[in-house]
C-alpha cells in the first residue's frame, strides 16, 4: 500500500510538471507570438510615419513654391505696371509736351488762330496733368482699396497657401495714412518679408506688427522658424538676397532694418522709417 501511494504521489507529481512545462511553453509561444505582432505592427506604424512625413514635406514644399509663384507672378504684374507707367510719363508725356511746344509757338506765329490755340492748348495741359496723376497713381492693384485691405489680404492670402497662420497688429491710426508711397512701400517689404518666411523659415506661426510714433512709423515681421546665423552661410543665399532686397527698400525710405535670429527660435525682421522721407 505504501509503495502505491508513493507510486501515486510520483505520478502526479510528473503530470504536474508536465503539465507545468506544456504551460510554460504555451505562455512562451504566446509572448513570441504577441511579440512577432507588436514587432510588425511597429514595423508598419514607421513605414506609416515615414510616408505620412513624407507626404506633409511634399505638401510643405508644395506651398512654398505656390508662395513663392504666387509673389512672383504679383512681382511681374507690378513691373509691368511700373514699365506702363514708365512708357506713360517719358513717351506720351513727351509727345504732349511737345505738342503743347507746337501750339505756342503756331499761336505766335498765327495771331487769328490765338483763341483756338488757346483752347487746344488748355486741353493739352489738363491731359498732361491727367497723365501725371496716372503715373504718379500707377500702383499695384491690390492696393486698390487701401492698406487695411491690402494687407489683410496679403496675410490671408498667405496663410491659405502655405498654411502658416498669421496674427496682426496695428494700430488703426496707421491706415488713416493715404500716402500712396507709403502705402507702397509697406506692401512690399511685408511681401518680400512673407515670400523669404514661406522658402526659407520652415515655421508655424507669423506675427506682423504695424505701428505708428510721431514721425516714424515701425514694421515688425517674426517668425518661429528655424532662424539662421549671423551672418547667413552661403549655403543660404536666397536669404541673403531676399534680406537684401528689403534692406534695399528701407534704405531706399531713408529708414532702419535691424535683423534678429538664432538656430531655432526663429527670425524678427524690424523696420523703421521717418515718414516724411517716405515718397
Amino acid at each position: 500500500m505504501e509503495t502505491a501511494a508513493i507510486l501515486n504521489e510520483i505520478d502526479l507529481i510528473v503530470a504536474g510538471m508536465c503539465l507545468l512545462a506544456g504551460l510554460t511553453l504555451f505562455l512562451y509561444w504566446r509572448q513570441r507570438h504577441q511579440h512577432i505582432a507588436l514587432h510588425r505592427l511597429q514595423a508598419r506604424l514607421e513605414r506609416e510615419r515615414a510616408t505620412r512625413e513624407q507626404a506633409e514635406q511634399a505638401l510643405a514644399d508644395t506651398r512654398r513654391q505656390v508662395c513663392h509663384l504666387s509673389a512672383s507672378q504679383q512681382s511681374l504684374r507690378d513691373a509691368e505696371r511700373r514699365r506702363i507707367a514708365r512708357d506713360l510719363h517719358d513717351d506720351l508725356g513727351q509727345h504732349l509736351l511737345t505738342l503743347g511746344m507746337e501750339l505756342r509757338a503756331l499761336g505766335a506765329s498765327q495771331p487769328a488762330l490765338g483763341e483756338i490755340v488757346d483752347r487746344i492748348d488748355g486741353h493739352v495741359q489738363h491731359t498732361v496733368r491727367a497723365m501725371r496723376c496716372v503715373v504718379r497713381d500707377l500702383q499695384p492693384e491690390a492696393l486698390e482699396n487701401g492698406l487695411e485691405a491690402a494687407v489683410n489680404g496679403q496675410l490671408a492670402q498667405f496663410s491659405r497657401l502655405s498654411g502658416i497662420p498669421c496674427q496682426l497688429d496695428v494700430q488703426p491710426e496707421v491706415f488713416d495714412n493715404r500716402d500712396a508711397g507709403v502705402e507702397k512701400m509697406i506692401y512690399r517689404i511685408l511681401q518680400e518679408s512673407l515670400s523669404n518666411i514661406a522658402r526659407h523659415a520652415h515655421a508655424t506661426q507669423v506675427s506682423v506688427a504695424i505701428a505708428r510714433a510721431a514721425n516714424r512709423l515701425d514694421l515688425t515681421v517674426q517668425d518661429n522658424g528655424v532662424g539662421m546665423p549671423a551672418p547667413p552661410p552661403a549655403c543660404r543665399t536666397g536669404v541673403r538676397v531676399g534680406l537684401r532686397g528689403i534692406a534695399e527698400r528701407v534704405a531706399e525710405a531713408g529708414g532702419r532694418f535691424d535683423v534678429a535670429s538664432t538656430p531655432g527660435q526663429g527670425t524678427a525682421l524690424t523696420m523703421s522709417f521717418p515718414l516724411t522721407t517716405i515718397h
